[in-house]
């Protein structure tokens, strides 16, 4: 692991406990157990630091999302194995699932760049769903607003889950949010 790496996941501890604005670089420093000095050497702010993790974790599901876009699937696994990765990613590391819900928001004010790479997402669950119309297997409907939609479905989860950690609770959102959508979608 980088040196780079070491401080980002020390970060993401750091900020998923405190939150961003009580996390200090001297807090993240000790977490990755490197000098503040050398923290300075790959970033030149903590905002710098949450703009990382936020291109990593979007890089990430933009791969992801693009190549079961692009896989032979019909649109409703497509769909349904995008929701299942980003549950498992939750269950994987609870923290990320809380700094991109809690700190988009304060990023946004900061004009973090990788913030315009979370638009492409609801993009490509748009293509997706409009593949789905153009081979007659979903009902017309407005791409844009249902893959928003989709968005909210995974937001509304995710929040649930920082607040009660139930792989549970995760399985049957994933069952009930795929039920609605299929039994609303599909022609």
């Amino acid at each position: 692991m980088t040196k780079k790496d070491q401080i980002r996941i020390a970060a993401i501890k750091v900020i998923a406990k405190e939150g961003f604005f009580n996390a200090t670089t001297d807090k993240i420093a000790k977490e990755a157990n490197v000098a503040v000095g050398t923290l300075y050497n790959y970033f030149s702010s903590k905002e710098d630091i949450l703009d990382y993790i936020f291109q990593i974790e979007c890089k990430k599901r933009i791969s992801y999302y693009t190549e079961i876009k692009n896989s032979n699937r019909e649109w409703f696994a497509k769909i349904e194995e995008i929701l299942r990765f980003h549950f498992q990613e939750m269950i994987k590391d609870p923290h990320i699932a809380k700094i991109i819900l809690a700190e988009r928001i304060n990023a946004s004010r900061s004009k973090l760049i990788s913030l315009d790479s979370f638009a492409k997402l609801p993009m490509i669950l748009a293509d997706i769903l409009e593949e789905g119309i153009t081979e007659g297997q979903i009902r017309q409907c407005d791409v844009k607003i249902m893959s928003l939609i989709i968005f909210g479905f995974i937001e509304s989860v995710m929040g649930e889950f920082i607040i009660n950690r139930s792989e549970q609770f995760l399985h049957k959102a994933l069952k009930e949010i795929c039920d609605l959508l299929k039994k609303g979608l599909a022609k």
